[in-house]
């Protein structure tokens, strides 16, 4: 094609030059004319040339080799079972192996729960997700032929099950068995469902979950202790058939705060494994709920949406009332009044008596007029006309945190097309975004007036934003915690400080611990220069610890993962300023790497077949394998780069040349 169409250029080139210079459609001619005409045909075709840009193709040839992917499990379950040096031993081995340098592309990865470049190996991480450790060398090199080799005791304790794991046609998988895959007699405590809050004076259900290895018959005792006192004790019986058990009882909050207890079930006397016979779990006991009533008038999905996100916490309870209905506004921490119009006139009464705090929702058809008769910190520009709206996070929001929380391509919601003006100093937390097209105009603000505080959402459609958290994350929790966020500002009459710390009560020792911490200006602005600190002192040994907070998008954030279990009280302090804030929390001892007996080997058997697996000492045997599989074998690979004919800059110059020397001669013949 390119040829033809160089052709063409060279015949029309011609047929310019021959015009131009008389020997087509006249009878005159001189010596002269058949250069001029050259260069112009040269000129004419070289410019068509620019236009054409003929291209050819070159092919080279490579051999490729075969990836080996060694991944090595860098979990504590691997120390528990005394084969850490030998799993090092073998990697040294592996990478050193002069065969497999010179066959194959080697990359190494360490995992636990999660996958990442082999750096050094501690064997401290507290969980292990073998399907990950499968899954994503697969996934990140699935153009390449290669082995999988994972390094590994056979224990998962996070993620999905490996044993079902897919494997692509590109990859062979492979794995060494460290530690003793010997099944010994043994009793565990599996799992233990608890609510994680209690209100004072009630009974709480706890649900133990007992699993036993062994064929022999025994009666074993199983009890719940908090501190020295026994809350709760049973008698269970197990043999070849009975392997497991539940508990399944009641205890009763006592006391307001942190209730830390420990299930235990007797260890058989032959038992190798004594550390999973007890676990520890808490529950957060509270004096009362946080009460909050829904007024509105009208029947809307977006209300139940609003009572499920809210009730997602347990310390909170939703009531709903007409605004016909008897209700006192007193009896509640806080108001959410959806779809304002006239009939609400009893209910802003009340506010104003109560200096109660408030959420407005406009919802599907509110009055605007009404609405902005009733309010001076803000107006809404009325309009009969809605916007389909998305929302854009404003990143400086300082009000509370929403640093984990994602909102992006959530689905378009309606809202009032009048715009808003603010008559105080008001913190927006979502801009419109109407189309492709960002906007400075509020979708949804707080502020505060005196001891109150307020927000406005100008939304109809929240039920859509809860069901895109659903479709994304496979759970409701960012939009929970968005609403969770707004209720416990909005519920709580106590004053905004400009240093607030974010924390739970108690942590499971085998979770990420990160605490939140935001700092104010005088403005009550975002502060992103402060120097934040945090000193632990452990209630029981007295240690001190001191920890410096990281500035992390509009928060500051301090990682204390990595602390010992046992009762912590803590002051966070601003360097340069006068601000402080203290408190305490608690970490419960929980080891999931702990549970192990010994290594397990009937899961990567299922996953990769019985010839694949093989165990500690064989890594010689897995060499042989890994040389001999036809899979892993070097592959030629073309390689067809395109690359231009002529390069245009050169070109260009030639073309000037031309022009340059036609025109000089043309001067020199008095044809200019």
């Amino acid at each position: 094609m390119t040829v033809f169409l160089m052709i063409i250029a060279a015949v029309v080139a011609a047929l310019i030059a021959l015009f131009q210079y008389s020997y087509i459609g006249a009878s005159i001619n001189t010596k002269k004319k058949p250069w001029f005409a050259l260069l112009r045909f040269l000129t004419v075709f070289c410019i068509l040339s620019l236009f054409i840009a003929p291209r050819f193709n070159s092919k080279t040839y490579e051999s490729v080799l075969p990836q080996l992917v060694i991944m090595v499990d860098d979990s504590k379950s691997i120390d528990y079972l005394e084969a850490s040096s030998s799993v090092q031993k073998d990697l040294k081995y592996l990478l050193e192996n002069d065969e497999l340098i010179s066959k194959f592309e080697i990359q190494t990865f360490q995992f636990s729960d999660r996958v990442e470049l082999l750096d050094s190996l501690h064997f401290n991480k507290t969980e292990t997700d073998l399907g990950k450790a499968i899954l994503e060398p697969q996934e990140l090199f699935k153009n390449r032929n290669k082995a999988v080799v994972l390094l590994t005791d056979g224990n998962q304790t996070a993620g999905n099950s490996y044993a079902y794991s897919e494997r692509d046609d590109k990859t062979s998988l492979y794995a060494l068995i460290y530690g003793d895959t010997t099944q010994y007699p043994d009793l565990q405590i599996t799992n233990i469902n608890v609510n994680r809050y209690s209100y004072l004076n009630n009974e709480f259900p706890v649900e133990v979950f007992i699993s036993h290895q062994g064929t022999e018959n025994t009666t074993r005792s199983f009890k719940v202790t908090q501190g020295k006192n026994t809350l709760y004790q049973q008698t269970f019986s197990f043999d070849a058939n009975k392997s497991s058990a539940v508990a399944s009882f009641n205890l009763t909050s006592t006391s307001v705060g942190t209730q830390a207890m420990t299930a235990t079930i007797e260890p058989l006397s032959e038992e190798k494994n004594t550390k999973n016979n007890h676990s520890s779990f808490a529950v957060e006991v509270i004096d009362q709920q946080t009460n909050i009533l829904i007024l509105s008038d009208q029947l809307h999905p977006d209300i139940g949406t609003l009572k499920k996100a809210i009730e997602s916490n347990q310390q909170r309870k939703v009531t709903f009332k007409n605004t016909s209905d008897f209700y006192d506004l007193n009896d509640y921490n806080l108001v959410i009044m959806f779809g304002v119009s006239a009939a609400f006139e009893k209910a802003y009464t009340q506010k104003e008596q109560l200096n109660k705090n408030t959420w407005i929702i406009t919802g599907p058809d509110p009055d605007l007029v009404y609405l902005n008769a009733k309010h001076s910190s803000f107006q809404i520009e009325t309009d009969e006309e809605y916007d389909e709206v998305q929302p854009i996070l404003n990143d400086s929001y300082a009000t509370f945190n929403l640093e984990k929380l994602d909102f992006d391509d959530y689905p378009p919601v309606s809202v009032p097309f009048g715009a808003v003006i603010f008559n105080t100093n008001a913190n927006v937390l979502f801009y419109k975004q109407i189309g492709t097209i960002a906007t400075r105009q509020p979708l949804w603000f707080t502020y505060e007036t005196g001891d109150s505080k307020h927000a406005v959402t100008l939304v109809n459609g929240l039920w859509r934003w809860r069901a895109q958290s659903f479709l994304s994350n496979k759970d409701f929790k960012n939009f929970d915690d968005l609403i969770g966020s707004q209720i416990q500002y909005l519920a709580s009459n106590k004053k905004r400080n400009r240093l607030e710390v974010t924390y739970e009560t108690f942590y499971y020792q085998n979770k990420s611990i990160v605490i939140n911490a935001q700092y104010l200006d005088k403005n009550y602005e975002f502060e992103d220069n402060g120097i934040l600190n945090m000193t632990l002192s452990n209630k029981k040994n007295k240690e001190v610890i001191t920890r410096p907070f990281v500035l992390s998008g509009n928060s500051y954030k301090v990682d204390l993962s990595g602390l010992i279990n046992g009762d912590y009280t803590f002051i966070v302090q601003v360097e340069n300023d006068q601000l402080s804030r203290s408190g305490l929390f608690s970490i419960l001892e929980y080891d999931i790497e702990k549970q192990q007996a010994s290594a397990s080997d009937a899961g990567m058997k299922k996953a990769l077949g019985n010839s694949n697996v093989m165990y500690q000492g064989q890594v010689d045997q897995l060499i042989a394998r890994l040389n001999s599989d036809p899979l892993l074998q070097t592959v030629e690979r073309a390689n067809v780069k395109q690359s231009s004919l002529i390069d245009w800059k050169y070109l260009l110059g030639v073309i000037l040349l031309l022009l340059g020397i036609e025109w000089f001669l043309r001067k020199y013949n008095g044809l200019v």
